[in-house]
């Protein structure tokens, strides 16, 4: 109903402009109305035939506006609603565009975010890093990334009982920075990967495999013990797919072997964030591979499992299997 209010205005002005440009063209010329009745008569065919050319490209154009409109607000949802944060800096690492996804990361409203300096969530040690990359991009022109810590201010986390539940706190986030130079080479495009728990789990994954050496057992974490036996450690379970969510996902995979975000998102019941980390990580592991597709029209991101994820996965359950002695 708005569309259609503000589109009758613009056509209303645009006729009073007509007007106003015919009678000032009509005082410029002098333009003299006066005719035969043939020559009139040929003038109103004219002006008819005219008319109905001028209302089928009216049409035309508002196809063609309906179908641009439509498409805007189809890239626009795709924009705000990514898995990851996408935000448009100037040279000076200043804010000029940002999608909601990255607002819900910096825990700031997008109005408040338009001018403010990306760097001013980044650590104090990672701000060179960071400074690295909008110089390199802008001069060398490169696609650069980086891995630095957002420190934002949030609520503690609800199993923190020490902590009110109304204080706010410095939560740290380690996120992934990819960069490119836009098309004029004034601004660059940035998207934020929040990468903290694929940080973690390499940790855990370090420190356990430092605890199997102190006690001697050298097997990879992924290699199933083979058979059941009374002395069985459950440390040797694959760490990458003992994960609630990575777990469902690749589940889900190994029946189906292949299916798009939103249909894996619906199956785990789970956040797009959290999903599209946990699918990074299992893609990092190279047990699935992810592609672009187009379906509907509409662009969609297809998961696979791979062979290594489809033999990964079988003897995670053959190692489960015997841990619970079946």
């Amino acid at each position: 109903m708005t569309k259609n209010r503000a589109l009758l205005e613009d056509l209303t002005a645009l006729r009073h402009q007509a007007e106003t440009h015919l009678n000032t063209e009509q005082k410029k010329k002098d333009i003299d109305f006066s005719s035969s009745p043939e020559e009139m008569q040929r003038v109103i065919h004219e002006l008819a035939v005219h008319q109905i050319e001028l209302e089928m490209q009216q049409d035309e154009l508002l196809q063609t506006r309906a179908e641009l409109e439509e498409s805007l607000e189809c890239y626009t949802d795709l924009y705000d609603f990514a898995p990851l944060g996408y935000l448009t800096l100037t040279r000076e690492g200043t804010i000029r565009q940002v999608n909601l996804t990255a607002t819900k990361l910096l825990g700031i409203e997008r109005s408040l975010l338009i001018g403010d300096r990306f760097g001013r969530f980044v650590s104090p040690e990672g701000l060179p890093a960071f400074n690295d990359l909008l110089a390199r991009v802008f001069s060398q022109r490169e696609h650069p990334f980086c891995e630095v810590m957002l420190l934002i201010e949030g609520k503690p986390s609800s199993s923190d009982a020490s902590v009110p539940p109304d204080t706010v706190v410095k939560l740290n986030h380690t996120v992934r920075i990819d960069a490119v130079l836009s098309t004029d080479a004034q601004e660059c495009r940035i998207v934020v990967s929040d990468i903290t728990m694929q940080k973690k789990f390499e940790q855990e994954n370090t420190i356990l495999k430092a605890r199997l050496a102190q006690i001697g057992i050298s097997e990879p974490i992924d290699k199933p013990v083979g058979s059941a036996t009374a002395d069985f450690n459950h440390q040797l379970l694959n760490k990458v797919i003992h994960a609630r969510i990575r777990f469902a996902a690749l589940s889900f995979l190994y029946f189906v072997n292949k299916a798009s975000f939103l249909e894996i998102k619906k199956q785990v019941r789970t956040t797009d964030g959290n999903l599209s980390v946990h699918m990074r990580m299992l893609e990092s592991a190279e047990y699935i591979s992810c592609d672009r597709e187009i379906q509907d029209r509409k662009p969609q991101t297809i998961y696979s499992i791979t062979p290594k994820g489809h033999d990964a996965f079988f003897r995670y359950k053959a190692s489960l299997r015997a841990f619970l002695g079946a």
